[in-house]
């Protein structure tokens, strides 16, 4: 058997500890709320350029993308407080919120401006203003997201590390997305062997798997003793509780189709228990490209510089506001689990997203 080589071998440590914190990175609750609020904010543009637009250009849009817009918005409110709790169900195929807003946020895409697509597929640059919509549609997407539904044919989402860690999969001939900034001290994979399961049966708790070949202690060389030790298979994945352990796919150039899939053991190396005790914790590593030594800031109780779209991870979640320039930069609201008790006002630090003169939101290039 020849099996083709990763670029992104799982024997290395730090290739390791980069997929494990981006599969963190993409399950955390700060990234479906950002993914949340920036759609919002897309939906907003949206429905003002249906009004406002003349209609030798809003007739290019899709007659039902609004509905479809304003339903995986729905979605989105419907499953964040779930997995504010802790309720990562919200990914299940089918009844998971998360796993529902795909289907309306893929037509969207299909069919978000059809004069410049063919076969549902973009196949010229759009008009400038057209282009403007279609960079806030693409702020709400994030490379991967898709990782964490459990697969549709019993077989693993991804088997090689480079699906995630390829800059060269995060961009196409009219859409890019951003690479994720690392942080430079990524935390250790945790070493863990109390739970492992195999292809068929049922996951038991939500977190992040490894495929592993089990190895044995061999007395006489020939009787098979307890398990010793572990050989990584490719890569890690995640699980959420009450799917079946999934089949993994892996290339051979000797099989008639260049792939084939095999039988498993997966290895729990981490149990998302995250947010169950009802606190967001401070997850902003996962947005280093929101550094406040990058983007031009502005404090609570400060003018407005610019005029745009401002964001914060203040109050233990990620808030946006529109604020024109010379008004005063506003408070953040501090997340809490009770939705029935006062609004809490916090002193926060803005960072600037979008400038609505089309400016630089950087220091350097200001």
């Amino acid at each position: 058997m020849i099996i083709e080589k990763s670029k992104y071998p799982m024997t290395d440590d730090q290739i390791r500890r980069r997929l494990f914190w981006l599969l963190q990175r993409l399950s955390s609750y700060s990234l479906w709320q950002r993914k949340r609020d920036a759609w919002a904010y897309f939906a907003e543009k949206y429905e003002e350029a249906l009004k406002t637009w003349p209609e030798d250009k809003s007739d290019g849009f899709d007659p039902e993308a609004i509905i479809w817009i304003y339903e995986a918005l729905r979605l989105y409110d419907e499953g964040l407080p779930e997995l504010a709790a802790g309720n990562r169900q919200v990914w299940q195929r089918m009844t998971g919120a998360f796993h529902q807003l795909a289907r309306p946020v893929d037509l969207v895409h299909k069919f978000f401006y059809p004069r410049c697509h063919e076969r549902w597929t973009q196949v010229e640059a759009y008009p400038s203003e057209v282009e403007k919509l279609n960079k806030l549609r693409i702020a709400a997407g994030y490379w991967g997201d898709n990782l964490l539904y459990p697969p549709h044919n019993n077989v693993c989402n991804f088997f090689d590390a480079s699906y995630l860690l390829d800059p060269e999969n995060y961009h196409w001939e009219f859409e890019r997305e951003p690479y994720p900034v690392f942080p430079k001290n990524l935390p250790p994979v945790p070493e863990r062997s109390d739970i492992i399961i195999k292809t068929g049966e049922l996951v038991p708790c939500d977190g992040i798997w490894e495929p592993v070949t089990l190895q044995y202690h061999r007395k006489l060389l020939v009787i098979q003793g307890d398990i010793c030790g572990f050989k990584n298979l490719g890569a890690f994945n995640y699980f959420i509780r009450g799917m079946n352990a999934p089949l993994q796919s892996y290339l051979d150039s000797l099989l008639q189709d260049g792939y084939g899939y095999r039988d498993i053991h997966w290895r729990l190396i981490w149990e998302d228990t995250r947010y169950c005790d009802n606190i967001i914790p401070d997850e902003s590593e996962y947005f280093l490209d929101d550094n406040p030594g990058k983007r031009i800031t502005c404090e609570s109780g400060d003018h407005c510089p610019y005029t745009g779209r401002w964001a914060t991870l203040a109050g233990g979640q990620q808030q946006f506001a529109h604020i024109n320039v010379g008004g005063l930069m506003p408070e953040a609201t501090q997340y809490q689990s009770d939705i029935f008790v006062p609004v809490k006002l916090i002193p926060a630090t803005w960072s600037l997203l979008h400038r609505d003169d089309e400016g630089s939101v950087f220091l350097n290039n200001a």
